[in-house]
């Protein structure tokens, strides 16, 4: 699949498809989602080569959790994450 298609049926840029192709920006939680169903793979697919895990089980259980919200919940549950990171970026600068 092109570019061009993948950010057709994501309702993206190209330029956003490729700066992710080319790990220089990371998708939120939704655009992975239109990602996946684009492909017609799951995110566990997409991500398998940068995961690390801790347990396999774990990882599966929150991808079907995650996968039954609706977008609007996705969306709140997006928002956690950046937060939650921005709260982490903070603490490594105190250190």
């Amino acid at each position: 699949m092109t570019i061009v298609r993948l950010a057709e049926l994501c309702d993206s840029s190209e330029n956003v498809i490729r700066n992710y192709e080319k790990s220089r920006r990371l998708p939120q939680v939704d655009m992975l989602v239109r990602i996946c169903n684009a492909l017609k793979v799951s995110p566990e697919y997409l991500l398998q080569d940068g995961l690390v895990y801790q347990s396999n089980h774990a990882g599966e259980e929150l991808l079907q959790k995650i996968s039954r919200l609706s977008p609007k919940n996705v969306s709140v549950l997006t928002d956690m994450v950046d937060t939650l990171g921005k709260y982490d970026d903070v603490n490594e600068l105190i250190r």
